[in-house]
Formats: C-alpha cells, sequence, structure tokens
C-alpha cells in the first residue's frame, strides 16, 4: 500500500513565537499549505503548541482544546493528523501523542514512556511500557516521543505488534539513533521536531526527505509493503522476480548489510504473493529462524 506522507518542523532556529495562538496559527497555515499535496497522515511536533515557550506541563489546562483543534483541521484537510500534547487525567499529566483520522475522530494515543528527568519533575508521569501501535484504514501505527529514542527496546515492541512504521514526534532530532533503528528493525520512521530536522527515514536507514531552511514541511509516497531481505540462501531469487515482474517491481542491493529490498510498484502486485512465490524469507524471519536454532543448539536439542 503506498500511502503520502508529511511531517512538519516547528522551525525553532528562525521562528520566535509569542504565545500558544502563534503556534497553533503557524501549523493552520502549514496544514493548508500541505493540504495541497493530499496527504493521508500529517505528523506534527512533540508538544507543539508550546514550542519556544515558557509553559510549564503543570501549568497546562487547554489539552481539550489541542484536541479541538486537531480534530478540526484533521477534517477539514481529509487527513490523519498525528501529534503530541500534555494530557492532564486526573491526578497525573502525560505527554501524549494523538492521532485523529480523516473525519476528525480520535483513533488512538500514545503516552511518552521515557519522559527526562526534567519532564518529571514539572509533574509529567511516565506511560506504561506495554502500549501497542494504533490500528488505522493503513496498518498499525506506532509511536514513540523524543526521549523514548534512547530505549530500542520499546520500538521494537511495537514493531512486533504489527506497526508498519513509527511517528517519532520530538523536541530533538535523534539523529543517527534513528538511523540505526530504521535499519536494525526495518521499520518507516515519521520524524516530526522542534528544529530542522524532519523528516522520513526509509526501511534502510536512509533520509528520504528532510526539512531545511527553505522548507519547513516535506512529504513523500511510502510504499508501505516493501519489505527486506537477507541474500544468504536468496541470491537467484532478486532475478527470478525481476523477470516475471520487469519494471512493476523495484528491487536495491545493500552489500555492506548483505541486504535487498522488494518494492512493488503497482497496486495489483501484493508483496506477500511475491514471498508465497519465490520462497523468499524476510530478514526478520531469517534471524528469528537462526536464533531459534542456536537456542535449540545451545540446549543441545
Amino acid at each position: 500500500m503506498q500511502i503520502k506522507i508529511a511531517t512538519v518542523s516547528m522551525a525553532q532556529e528562525y521562528r520566535k513565537p509569542k504565545d500558544v495562538e502563534d503556534n497553533l496559527t503557524y501549523i493552520e497555515n502549514l496544514l493548508k499549505d500541505i493540504s495541497n499535496i493530499k496527504p493521508n497522515i500529517v505528523a506534527l511536533p512533540e508538544t507543539f503548541p508550546y514550542v519556544g515557550l515558557s509553559i510549564k506541563a503543570r501549568d497546562v489546562r487547554d489539552t481539550d482544546r489541542i484536541k479541538q483543534f486537531m480534530s478540526s483541521l484533521a477534517r477539514r484537510y481529509n487527513t490523519y493528523l498525528a501529534g503530541s500534547a500534555y494530557d492532564r487525567r486526573g491526578e497525573r499529566i502525560y505527554n501524549s501523542l494523538f492521532i485523529f483520522n480523516c473525519k476528525g475522530e480520535f483513533v488512538g494515543k500514545y503516552d511518552k514512556i521515557h519522559p527526562t528527568e526534567p519532564e518529571m519533575e514539572d509533574g509529567v508521569s511516565p506511560g506504561a511500557k506495554d502500549q501497542k501501535p494504533i490500528d488505522t484504514e493503513f496498518g498499525k501505527i506506532g509511536c514513540q516521543i523524543c526521549f523514548d529514542a534512547n530505549w530500542s527496546s520499546y520500538w521494537k515492541y511495537q514493531i512486533d505488534n504489527g506497526a508498519k512504521l513509527i511517528i517519532f514526534s520530538s523536541a530533538y532530532p535523534g539523529g543517527r539513533m534513528l538511523n540505526s533503528i530504521a535499519t536494525l528493525f526495518n521499520v518507516f520512521i515519521i520524524a516530526s521536531t522542534w528544529g530542522l530536522k524532519s523528516g522520513i527515514i526509509d526501511k534502510l536507514g536512509r533520509w528520504k526527505v528532510k526539512t531545511d531552511r527553505f522548507s519547513y514541511w516535506v512529504w513523500d509516497r511510502v510504499e508501505l509493503d516493501t519489505e527486506v531481505f537477507h541474500w544468504d540462501f536468496q541470491h537467484d531469487k532478486p532475478l527470478e522476480i525481476l523477470k516475471k515482474y520487469g519494471d512493476k517491481v523495484k528491487i536495491e542491493s545493500f552489500e555492506d548489510e548483505a541486504l535487498f529490498t522488494v518494492e512493488p510498484l503497482t497496486e495489483e502486485i501484493k508483496i506477500e504473493d511475491i514471498i508465497r512465490e519465490f520462497n523468499l524469507l524476510t530478514y526478520k524471519n531469517y534471524i528469528a529462524r537462526a536464533e531459534n536454532n542456536q537456542d535449540r543448539r545451545r540446549s543441545g536439542v
């Protein structure tokens, strides 16, 4: 399935917002521009209403208003919209990433599992460790927020539970950690940050697009059905696939990692059909099989 994804930067290096209204107007104006490409998903940064402002989480009282703001934009521009804000629930405050669908309906949230020490001193509670991806019409979407980047096992938990892509809503860029996670777990990462480091990373850790001082938002088409394979025991498969499907598939080789990818280029070709037809073993399944055999040998079975 191919979808169009846009991601936003708060352009902290160049903007000097005076209040929450400045940030909301900025987002509203960007969404109006982004709507020209008719995106399926738009990602917003961590606590986007409060970027550049001296506002403490414990003082925030406008969560319902921010949710309504996001819902209205999602409905107006017929897109999924994801972004983080503070969420007060009873006696606790969470840093939560909300997702709204094209009708403006709330479809799910993710609470930041690893708030920083200053965040916790400000009253932000850590989210539950066993949060699963959010179901959408495009498949399951995983979420991570800022400091969460330092705990790769929780990214893996999202992926193991079916996440096809992960939205990384953040204050800081994340840098090479994001490239490594995307490569190791073969997952698309949609990074939306405070500074000019927002963008889309593919399953082999490459930036497809990234914001800069001339463009505060970027977009690209993402083929969610792209799959990653190891070259071991499968050297003959790519040529066989090309002989049958020709330019209807895209195959790329990554020598240093000993990996290759297969990407269907038309809707009528499904990656699961190619895997079954050519008896392919995905990289994830190959590693799992090897580990299972290693464990059996280790235990003397």
